[in-house]
């Protein structure tokens, strides 16, 4: 189930990049969701006779709803914006370090232990990924821009935000709760706080004018909705049932490898062999950082 996420993820940061030309990282996000709420209300009515989790219980809507803001809204803003500046393929590799957030959490949080040779995980992660950003920067020089490097701290804060989400995702479907009321209970706070932004910032017309002017951008919102919120966020929650946080992570944290071959087909992304073999040890680094 973690793997299908991570190569979910990986159709869906493609169609989120492609959708971010036309719209805001907020409005693409906005848009995802409200789609995706298509999707996940009539499966949820046939998998368990209602629309609606209406009996979730407070504390379960507390912990969902903190998890939502912390990756859906948080992170998938961060992450969009991250797609816009620096490309998919280098904003995922970044988002490999989010494991190490979530281990750290739920080892303060929730007490799951570190295994002793998590820090020479961590070491690896992080040469991983500054192996492939710095060659990057030489590889085009105009990388050293400043919207490079915001497009950089954006992946990162992204990656923090993900990895808190991880952990209060984990204790919202403890007891065995449902993951597809989990997700729609996720989605529906997202789409409040989202909306409710976008009205207060007064461009909801522009913004409603625009979806109407680019259906094509349109369909890449609608197509990564079902890739993203609905199917890899559903499949994150169920695997978060049947293992541990960090190994879930882990391997959804495989989505950078899946991202190499796309990012070289679709957006013309040059692959050094510098950027595979950082690519990879960023990956080996998250593995053995959950080996245990």
């Amino acid at each position: 189930m973690a793997l299908g996420a991570a190569f979910s993820f990986c159709l869906a940061s493609t169609t989120y990049t492609l959708a971010g030309r036309k719209f805001g990282a907020s409005v693409s996000m906005a848009l995802s969701l409200a789609v995706s709420l298509i999707f996940l209300l009539p499966l949820h009515q046939a998998l368990y006779g209602e629309f609606f989790p209406m009996a979730a219980s407070g504390q379960r809507w507390l912990l969902l709803g903190a998890s939502s803001l912390a990756g859906f809204v948080m992170s998938a803003l961060f992450l969009l914006r991250a797609f816009q500046m620096i490309g998919p393929r280098l904003t995922m590799l970044l988002g490999a370090t989010s494991p190490i957030f979530a281990a750290l959490l739920a080892w303060l949080l929730l007490g799951q232990r570190l295994p002793p040779y998590a820090v020479l995980g961590i070491a690896l992660v992080l040469a991983g990924v500054l192996t492939v950003v710095s060659g990057d920067a030489q590889t085009n020089r105009q990388n050293t821009r400043v919207g490079y490097r915001r497009g950089l701290l954006m992946a990162l804060a992204a990656a923090v935000m993900q990895g808190t989400s991880y952990v209060l995702m984990a204790e919202g479907v403890t007891d065995d709760f449902p993951v597809m009321s989990a997700s729609i209970m996720r989605t529906v706070f997202a789409l409040v706080v989202l909306w409710l932004a976008i009205v207060l910032r007064g461009n909801l017309q522009q913004n409603l004018r625009l979806i109407v002017d680019q259906p094509l951008a349109l369909f890449h919102i609608a197509l990564a909705a079902l890739t993203g919120p609905v199917l890899g966020a559903t499949l994150v929650l169920a695997s978060l049932q049947f293992t541990s946080v960090g190994i879930s992570s882990t391997l959804t944290g495989t989505t950078p490898i899946l991202m190499l071959p796309i990012g070289f087909v679709v957006f013309g992304d040059y692959i050094t062999k510098r950027a595979i073999s950082g690519t990879c040890v960023a990956v080996t680094g998250v593995a053995l950082l959950f080996a245990a």
